[in-house]
C-alpha cells in the first residue's frame, strides 16, 4: 500500500510521500547540474581570484552531499531497506541508518507539520523543501527543465514516473507526442498582448487585423464546451502553433487558452512563463 501524506486532500493533492520525496530529489539534482555548469565556462577565469575555482568545486561537493541525503530519503520512502542503501554507500546498514536518521526525522516531521511558528522571529517558518510545497508547479518546471537539458522530446520525463495516491488512476503520459499547453489570461483585454508576445516567439507578424478577428471569434465561446472554443493559427517560419481560446463561464473576463504545436523545449519554457505572467 502506498503511504499518503496528511495533506493528500489539501496542499499536496494526489501526491504520495514517495512522489514528494522524488520531486525534492529531482529539484536538488537539477540545481546541482545548474551550478556545475558555471564551472564549464573559462572566459571569466582571469577575473576570478586565485583558488576561486577550487572554492566553487568545494561548494559542488557540499551540494552533492545534500543531493545524496535527498536520495536516501527517497529510497526509504519507496521501500528500500537500510541493507539496500548501505551497499552503495560503503557503510554497514546500522551506520547508514545513523548517518541519515536526522534527515529522515526532519522530513517526516515536516510532512506532518509543514509550518512552525518561530517565537524568536515572530513568524511562521516553512520546514518542507520548496519542491514539496507546490508539487504541481515543481513537476511542471522539472518536466520543462529535463526536456530542455536532458531529453530530446520527452515532455514528461519527471512527471511520468511519480507514484500517486491512487495507482488505478495513475496518469499515463506520451513520451514523444506533442501536447497542448494550457493556461489562463486573467483579463480579456490582455489577450491581445499575450498573443502578440507569443507571436513574437515564432516570428509571426501579429497585428490589429489578427486581434480584431480573434475578438470576434471569442464572442460566443464557452470554456466548458469543447466544441465552443475558438481556434486561430499562428504560423511562423519554423514553428506553427494552433491557439484555442474560450471565455471562462464563471468569470467572463478571464480567458482559457490552449496552445498546440510547441514541441521545442525553449519555446515551451517561454510559453510556460508567459502563462504564469498573464494568470496574475
Amino acid at each position: 500500500m502506498i503511504d499518503t501524506t496528511p495533506h493528500d486532500n489539501d496542499a499536496f493533492g494526489p501526491y504520495t510521500r514517495e512522489a514528494l520525496a522524488r520531486l525534492v530529489l529531482s529539484r536538488a539534482a537539477a540545481d546541482l547540474a545548474r551550478i556545475a555548469g558555471t564551472l564549464v565556462v573559462t572566459r571569466n577565469d582571469a577575473d576570478t581570484g586565485l583558488g576561486g575555482r577550487a572554492s566553487e568545486a568545494r561548494q559542488l561537493v557540499e551540494h552533492a552531499g545534500e543531493l545524496l541525503a535527498r536520495a536516501v530519503v527517497f529510497e526509504r520512502e519507496r521501500g528500500a531497506s537500510w541493507e539496500d542503501i548501505a551497499q552503495y554507500l560503503d557503510l554497514d546498514p546500522q551506520a547508514a541508518e545513523q548517518r541519515y536518521a536526522a534527515e529522515l526525522a526532519h522530513w517526516s516531521q515536516a510532512l506532518t507539520e509543514p509550518c512552525l511558528f518561530d517565537e524568536a522571529r515572530r513568524r511562521y517558518v516553512r520546514r518542507l523543501p520548496l519542491a514539496a510545497q507546490d508539487p504541481d508547479c515543481t513537476r511542471r518546471e522539472l518536466d520543462l527543465w529535463a526536456h530542455f537539458h536532458v531529453t530530446i522530446r520527452d515532455l514528461y520525463a519527471v512527471g511520468a514516473g511519480l507514484r500517486m495516491t491512487d495507482p488505478t488512476r495513475q496518469e499515463t503520459y506520451p513520451e514523444t507526442e506533442p501536447d497542448e499547453m494550457r493556461g489562463t489570461v486573467r483579463k480579456e483585454s490582455d489577450l491581445g498582448t499575450f498573443l502578440g508576445l507569443l507571436s513574437g516567439y515564432i516570428n509571426y507578424p501579429f497585428d490589429d487585423t489578427d486581434w480584431e478577428t480573434v475578438e470576434i471569434g471569442l464572442e460566443s465561446t464557452d470554456d466548458e464546451d469543447p466544441e465552443a472554443w475558438y481556434s486561430y493559427p499562428l504560423i511562423g517560419p519554423v514553428h506553427s502553433l494552433e491557439v484555442r481560446a474560450a471565455r471562462d463561464v464563471e468569470d467572463g473576463d478571464m480567458i482559457s487558452v490552449a496552445i498546440k504545436g510547441a514541441t521545442a523545449a525553449d519555446l515551451r519554457l517561454r510559453i510556460d512563463t508567459l502563462f504564469a505572467a498573464f494568470a496574475c
